[in-house]
């Protein structure tokens, strides 16, 4: 997501409220993305750090870890944060400040680590050399 840098530099401030595109960014748990959103602004305080606040919005469907059926996610993430050398470190050309990976980082953050429905039951209950015994206990 390409911020207007000429904007920051003369404003001070840039403020933003667009739809963002996830297709470049892959993991392995998500199967895929819904209607991303991100609103909010980024402050050039006079030094090297930059104030950014964020709110992105949208939806996710994660990957069961029982069965890879589809696990939606609703995304509603506010980051509000200092950092350091935004520009040197985010510039993607001489006018531009793509802020993509900060977007990317804190929906990262979100992804559980285990995702389930609360209707999936596991479908194999044997294997080679296992099985899975029932106790009365």
């Amino acid at each position: 997501m390409n911020l207007n840098l000429i904007t920051l530099n003369t404003q001070g401030r840039v403020d933003f409220d667009d739809e963002v595109d996830l297709c470049s960014c892959h993991d392995e748990r998500v199967l895929s993305f819904e209607s991303v959103h991100a609103k909010g602004s980024i402050l050039d305080n006079g030094t090297d750090e930059y104030e950014i606040n964020l709110q992105i919005t949208g939806k996710m469907n994660l990957k069961s870890s029982i069965n890879g059926e589809p696990v939606p996610r609703q995304l509603d993430i506010k980051y509000s944060d200092f950092i350091n050398n935004l520009v040197e470190n985010y510039k993607n050309s001489s006018n531009s400040l793509d802020i993509l990976p900060i977007i990317w980082e804190n929906i990262l953050l979100e992804i559980p680590i285990r995702a389930v429905n609360e209707s999936d039951t596991f479908a194999t209950t044997s294997g080679e050399g296992w099985e899975v015994l029932e106790s009365d206990e």
